[in-house]
């Protein structure tokens, strides 16, 4: 009977052997549908992640922030991504600082914005991959391939033969995930120009002023000068006893901005004093001048520095600055005058913003939850890998 079945199968080969080997075409048939089925399947709780994922990132920047703030940031967001058709398109922006970290020399004053520049997708990937690595998640962010419009070999060619429909959740699936890759980005990028202007601020201005005055019918030529800059530190208690957490995110609030006044001042021939530092938020003397206490020059001679930010905006301030000397019972003062300087103020709030704890512990979150969708999104490739296995 074995001869009769087939000449080279061993008599010991059983008949069930036998019908398993005809029927192998139709059970890989069945398989790669399967397969199919299952990859369909992935793309489909992918796109159900990323939007619950999508979600909870906004929810997550509303807490750590407000709700204004929060829905601000993603419509600007969502903004410069109105025409972006796949996830290798999306963008945001930022400032340049470089060149405005460095202090002025002497007689400068800031004359310009730093430019706006584009966070490219590529770019995105770097700065969530730093931050990706600080929060010590071990993903490479390159595989879920956000800054490119092809797949790897597998999904690739399983997208190659699905219908519209599914390519089109995929890639609806992918964008979304890729915009929460922009708003970790954009957290990160705050937190490395933080670290730009911690040690020399943003310069504003380096200015020197000199008036002869008459002291008791006596000329002498009082002196000023002001290194004006922005630096995101605060006084140590910030917070006050009512708020035993810290300082409050600013949320563009440009009244809690610190400015520091580096000042020096010279009496008549005298050397210039040294260095004197003085730092104040801005909406404390906002509404009127304000004064520092006295500094003794000679022991005959004291000087105070008084100033005045007259307004500030989003991109600029202006601010007013004199020095009073008191010398033989008379006070006679020198002035920079109103001095008017562009910079992105709303922008280095947010800047500002970043050596806070709750943006910190933000950030960290969205990394989080990046590291958990990246998951789903491993698995999908894998169920990829093995369509391929069957199909091809």
């Amino acid at each position: 009977m074995c001869d009769r079945v087939l000449k080279w199968a061993r008599c010991t080969t059983s008949v069930a052997a036998i019908l398993a080997l005809m029927s192998n075409p139709v059970l890989a048939a069945e398989s790669c549908s399967a397969q199919s089925g299952d990859v369909a399947a992935g793309i489909s709780d992918f796109q159900s992640d990323a939007d619950k994922t999508s979600d909870q990132v906004e929810d997550d920047y509303a807490s750590a922030t407000s709700s204004s703030y929060a829905k601000d940031f993603f419509e600007k967001l969502d903004s410069y991504n109105s025409k972006a058709q796949d996830a290798a398109d999306l963008i945001n922006k930022t400032y340049d600082l470089t060149g405005y970290t460095s202090p002025l020399s002497e007689g400068n004053v800031q004359k310009h914005i730093p430019p706006q520049v584009t966070i490219t997708m590529s770019n995105a990937n770097e700065l969530a991959q730093a931050a990706l690595d600080e929060d010590n998640t071990k993903l490479d962010i390159a595989d879920m391939r956000c800054n490119q419009d092809t797949e790897d070999a597998a999904l690739g060619a399983f997208l190659d033969q699905a219908d519209s429909s599914t390519v089109s959740k995929y890639k609806s699936a992918k964008k979304t995930a890729c915009r929460i890759v922009h708003v970790l980005a954009s957290l990160q990028d705050k937190r490395e120009k933080l670290n730009e202007i911690r040690e020399n601020g943003y310069s504003l201005f380096y200015l020197h002023a000199k008036e002869k005055k008459s002291y008791d019918g006596h000329s002498r030529t009082i002196q000023l000068k002001v290194d004006l800059r922005l630096y995101p530190e605060y006084p140590d208690d910030a917070g006050g006893n009512d708020n035993p957490t810290g300082q409050p995110v600013l949320l563009g609030q440009l009244e809690k901005i610190n400015l520091s006044y580096n000042s020096y001042f010279k009496w008549s021939d005298n050397n210039w004093t040294e260095l004197n530092l003085f730092q104040k938020l801005v909406g404390d003397h906002e509404k009127s001048e304000f004064c520092w206490g006295k500094i003794k020059i000679t022991s005959s001679v004291k000087a105070k520095l008084c100033s005045q930010v007259e307004s500030i905006s989003d991109t600029q301030i202006k601010v007013k600055s004199r020095a009073k000397f008191d010398y033989s019972g008379e006070t006679h003062g020198v002035s920079l005058g109103s001095v008017t300087v562009p910079a992105p103020f709303g922008y280095l709030a947010d800047v500002s913003d970043m050596k806070e704890k709750k943006m910190q512990d933000l950030q960290s979150k969205v990394a989080d939850r990046i590291a958990s969708l990246f998951g789903g999104f491993e698995d999908l490739k894998d169920k990829a890998d093995e369509w391929k296995k069957s199909c091809s």
